[in-house]
């Protein structure tokens, strides 16, 4: 039996039983609703780009999240009298690609519409409170800055490439509110206990909301808005597609916008050293977790932790290999995991490296799953590393990491690392002023 256009719409009325079907901007927007449909494209917007990407694919039929003529009911004269809508309706009428709306039912659709999917890409836990368009999800305790850093890894497929912040990036944050698209109603995710927002730059203004939430003391991370609703679109493809049985494609770009001017993130490594391996830390472990050497059948756990803390699936196989594998010396014992039953939750290297032509141990690549922190996993791990580099035979030690990575600095300090600013190996990691910078910033992240 032929599908027709008209079928795509009766089924979302029947499953959008939320939606106010003599007042949505749901609907055919362009071509023949009895159309018979052999493919389907999906995209966040219809775009004379994606119009004709969809076309190229043989698709009769558009879904659309956004509007196709510029305003939000796709009515409003003056966008349609532009000549870029005047072109756009021409050719509509040309190919006959039917334009269908679907926007006030995937936003609510449970499960896999706009919100849930997005929370669901982002990997956050189930919500601690949700209204009807934001979600509140509690995080591990982490600074803004690491929270930020953590979404910037998450949303870089999507074609974001810098995720901006509005107030205090040393602030400790344990509920984040999300919301998407032009809805993120930042008193109302306030409401709903959250103490650091995810919002869209659609959704609030930088005069108006940007200024409340500084005065109110609660940071803001802004992505594009686009970037928040593409998860949501993938699973609208993949609904229709399963519903419906034709080839459905996405189409259409990701992120909204490029930016050109400064494509160079400030990422400041610093390095820190401890200079005898005399007067190790005790390691302790916390009961009901177990620390052993990695076998070399659990390179996966490894990865695993990796890419559970530091990363968002760039750890693999190869990865593993440039890392640790390729190095003649390599031995699996020289890693060290943490497990919680037979989960690994924190790892670290107890690796080595030659500055100046003399030989150093080197703590590589420490890392805790980020739903176990809080812990002492961190410490523990690195500490027993240190050990191991001793039994090895070395006698000083060095590690790398972020300047904006204050727990961690913290945390090296207390085990006995110190700075290294004037690191010959690193001459332009900042010297002296930028650990000044470093001290100061750890200063206001303790709140001293």
């Amino acid at each position: 039996m032929a599908l027709l256009a008209r079928d795509v719409h009766l089924h979302m009325r029947s499953v959008g039983t939320w939606v106010d079907w003599d007042n949505t901007c749901d609907g055919f927007k362009a071509g023949d609703p009895d159309r018979e449909v052999t493919a389907i494209a999906v995209g966040w917007q219809s775009t004379m780009a994606a119009l004709r990407e969809a076309k190229e694919l043989g698709c009769e039929l558009f879904i659309t999240h956004e509007p196709t003529f510029y305003s939000h009911m796709d009515d409003d004269p003056e966008w349609l009298e532009t000549q870029a809508a005047r072109d756009k309706a021409a050719w509509l009428r040309e190919t006959g690609m039917v334009v269908y709306r679907c926007h006030d039912v995937w936003d609510r659709y449970p499960g896999r519409g706009v919100l849930d999917a997005w929370a669901a890409f982002l990997g956050l836990e189930p919500a601690c409170a949700r209204n009807t368009y934001h979600s509140v999800h509690p995080v591990p305790s982490t600074t803004v800055r690491e929270l930020l850093h953590r979404t910037m890894r998450v949303v870089e497929p999507l074609g974001e490439q810098d995720v901006h912040l509005i107030g205090e990036k040393w602030r400790m944050v344990s509920r984040l509110g999300i919301g998407t698209g032009a809805i993120t109603n930042v008193r109302e995710m306030l409401r709903l206990g959250a103490d650091c927002l995810l919002v869209t730059n659609d959704g609030i203004n930088t005069w108006r909301e940007g200024c409340w939430a500084r005065d109110m003391g609660i940071p803001m991370i802004v992505v594009d808005h686009r970037t928040a609703e593409i998860p949501g679109i993938r699973e609208l493809a993949a609904y229709v597609g399963e519903q419906f049985g034709v080839p459905t494609r996405r189409v259409g770009e990701i992120c909204s916008y490029e930016i050109l001017a400064s494509s160079m993130r400030r990422d400041e490594a610093v390095r820190m050293r401890r200079d005898t391996l005399d007067d190790l830390p005790e390691v302790t472990v916390p009961a009901n977790f177990a620390l052993r050497p990695m076998a070399d059948d659990e390179r996966w756990a490894y990865l695993q932790v990796m890419n559970r803390s530091n990363m968002a699936g760039e750890a693999d196989k190869a990865w593993f290999e440039r890392t640790f594998t390729s190095d003649p010396a390599y031995d699996p014992a020289h890693l060290q995991l943490i497990w919680k039953d037979d989960q690994p939750v924190a790892a670290a290297g107890a690796w080595h490296d030659t500055l100046d032509g003399e030989p150093w141990g080197m703590i590589h690549w420490v890392g805790v799953d980020l739903r176990e922190r809080g812990r002492g996993l961190g410490k523990a791990v690195t500490a027993a590393a240190l050990a191991v580099l001793r039994e090895r035979g070395y006698r000083r030690a060095f590690l790398g990491t972020n300047a904006w990575r204050l727990p961690a600095i913290a945390a090296y300090r207390r085990l006995g690392f110190e700075p290294w600013p004037h690191d010959p190996a690193i001459p332009a990691a900042g010297g002296q002023e930028l650990w000044d910078r470093i001290e100061h910033d750890l200063e206001v992240w303790r709140g001293d």
